[in-house]
């Protein structure tokens, strides 16, 4: 559907891993929204990952990407993630997915626009901004 609006998502978590797995489970929903509900009783596939970036912000974007093209190739949308290792710039971990079926809205793309992962100094959660082009 061309012209289609970028879906924009506050994203929230107490530490940097539970953001990036926060922002994983926020865009499995952008793409199917029962997904996370249907994927507890669905058999699942795991696979290894690692990524590496110049810094936090771009790390978030190039793990999200690299799930979408993962999600394209092998028809599955990606739900947790377990992390061995995430720094400022690489991470490495686990990704775990259900068979897509039907997909309800495909991610064309993650901007990197609005993406500032910060410490909220009130609440102590780190937060950011995903922009989806859709």
């Amino acid at each position: 559907m061309a012209g289609t609006e970028p879906i924009r998502m506050s994203v929230r978590g107490k530490t940097v891993s539970e953001l990036f797995l926060n922002c994983l489970r926020g865009m499995a929903e952008v793409m199917k929204p029962t997904v996370l509900t249907a994927s507890a009783r669905a058999q699942k596939v795991t696979q290894a990952l690692r990524v590496e970036a110049v810094d936090l912000n771009t790390l978030l974007v190039e793990f999200l990407s690299e799930i979408i093209g993962l999600s394209d190739i092998n028809n599955l949308i990606f739900t947790h993630v377990t992390f061995k290792d995430i720094g400022d710039d690489f991470l490495e971990g686990d990704i775990s997915g259900v068979p897509a079926g039907e997909i309800d809205r495909e991610i064309k793309a993650v901007s990197y626009q609005d993406v500032d992962i910060r410490r909220n100094p009130k609440s102590g959660f780190y937060e950011t901004t995903l922009v989806f082009e859709v």
